[in-house]
Protein backbone atom coordinates (compact mmCIF):
# COMPACT_ATOMS: atom_id res chain seq x y z
CA UNK A 1 0.00 0.00 0.00
CA UNK A 2 1.24 3.45 -0.89
CA UNK A 3 0.12 6.53 1.00
CA UNK A 4 0.27 9.77 -0.90
CA UNK A 5 1.31 12.56 1.41
CA UNK A 6 2.15 15.26 -1.12
CA UNK A 7 -1.00 16.69 -2.69
CA UNK A 8 -0.67 18.49 -6.01
CA UNK A 9 -0.02 22.20 -5.56
CA UNK A 10 -1.68 24.85 -7.66
CA UNK A 11 -0.69 28.46 -7.94
CA UNK A 12 -3.08 31.22 -6.94
CA UNK A 13 -3.38 32.27 -10.56
CA UNK A 14 -4.53 28.81 -11.65
CA UNK A 15 -7.10 28.67 -8.87
CA UNK A 16 -8.38 32.16 -9.71
CA UNK A 17 -8.71 31.31 -13.42
CA UNK A 18 -10.59 28.10 -12.60
CA UNK A 19 -12.99 29.93 -10.27
CA UNK A 20 -13.65 32.70 -12.81
CA UNK A 21 -14.21 30.14 -15.57
CA UNK A 22 -16.70 28.23 -13.40
CA UNK A 23 -18.55 31.43 -12.48
CA UNK A 24 -18.76 32.54 -16.10
CA UNK A 25 -19.94 29.21 -17.53
CA UNK A 26 -22.25 28.57 -14.58
CA UNK A 27 -23.95 31.94 -15.09
CA UNK A 28 -24.37 31.26 -18.82
CA UNK A 29 -25.83 27.83 -18.04
CA UNK A 30 -28.35 29.33 -15.61
CA UNK A 31 -29.41 31.93 -18.20
CA UNK A 32 -29.82 29.23 -20.86
CA UNK A 33 -31.94 27.08 -18.53
CA UNK A 34 -34.15 30.04 -17.59
CA UNK A 35 -34.65 30.96 -21.25
CA UNK A 36 -35.55 27.33 -22.05
CA UNK A 37 -38.13 27.22 -19.22
CA UNK A 38 -39.64 30.55 -20.31
CA UNK A 39 -39.92 29.40 -23.93
CA UNK A 40 -41.50 26.12 -22.87
CA UNK A 41 -44.03 27.94 -20.66
CA UNK A 42 -44.88 30.34 -23.52
CA UNK A 43 -45.54 27.42 -25.88
CA UNK A 44 -47.72 25.77 -23.26
CA UNK A 45 -49.63 29.03 -22.76
CA UNK A 46 -50.37 29.16 -26.50
CA UNK A 47 -52.06 25.75 -26.31
CA UNK A 48 -54.51 27.10 -23.69
CA UNK A 49 -55.38 30.26 -25.61
CA UNK A 50 -59.11 30.55 -26.25
CA UNK A 51 -60.04 27.35 -24.39
CA UNK A 52 -63.32 27.23 -22.53
CA UNK A 53 -63.31 27.09 -18.77
CA UNK A 54 -63.05 23.72 -17.06
CA UNK A 55 -65.78 22.94 -14.54
CA UNK A 56 -64.36 23.40 -11.05
CA UNK A 57 -61.11 24.94 -12.28
CA UNK A 58 -62.03 27.83 -14.54
CA UNK A 59 -59.90 29.24 -17.36
CA UNK A 60 -56.14 29.06 -17.57
CA UNK A 61 -55.09 32.68 -17.00
CA UNK A 62 -51.35 32.26 -16.35
CA UNK A 63 -48.64 29.68 -17.01
CA UNK A 64 -45.64 29.43 -14.72
CA UNK A 65 -42.71 27.12 -14.46
CA UNK A 66 -43.22 24.88 -11.42
CA UNK A 67 -40.13 26.18 -9.63
CA UNK A 68 -41.05 29.81 -10.28
CA UNK A 69 -44.57 29.26 -8.96
CA UNK A 70 -43.32 27.60 -5.78
CA UNK A 71 -40.80 30.41 -5.20
CA UNK A 72 -43.53 33.03 -5.65
CA UNK A 73 -45.86 31.22 -3.24
CA UNK A 74 -43.07 30.99 -0.69
CA UNK A 75 -42.20 34.68 -1.08
CA UNK A 76 -45.68 36.26 -1.38
CA UNK A 77 -48.06 33.62 -0.03
CA UNK A 78 -50.70 31.48 -1.73
CA UNK A 79 -53.54 33.99 -1.39
CA UNK A 80 -51.52 36.86 -2.89
CA UNK A 81 -50.24 34.83 -5.87
CA UNK A 82 -53.78 33.72 -6.72
CA UNK A 83 -55.39 37.14 -6.21
CA UNK A 84 -56.90 38.98 -9.19
CA UNK A 85 -54.63 42.01 -8.74
CA UNK A 86 -51.50 39.87 -8.81
CA UNK A 87 -52.72 38.00 -11.90
CA UNK A 88 -53.59 41.26 -13.69
CA UNK A 89 -50.13 42.64 -12.99
CA UNK A 90 -48.57 39.37 -14.16
CA UNK A 91 -50.60 39.51 -17.37
CA UNK A 92 -49.37 43.05 -18.07
CA UNK A 93 -45.73 42.12 -17.47
CA UNK A 94 -45.78 38.73 -19.22
CA UNK A 95 -48.42 38.68 -21.96
CA UNK A 96 -46.76 35.66 -23.62
CA UNK A 97 -47.49 33.60 -20.46
CA UNK A 98 -51.12 34.74 -20.14
CA UNK A 99 -53.43 32.83 -22.50
CA UNK A 100 -56.74 34.26 -21.20
CA UNK A 101 -57.61 37.45 -19.33
CA UNK A 102 -58.83 37.55 -15.72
Amino acid sequence: MQIITALPRYSDGEIDRAIFKELKTGHQLLKAREEFRDNHAALEAQTFKGHKSVKGLGKCVAVWDQGDYLRMVKKYGHEEVNSKDFLRTFQKLYPQLSPNRV
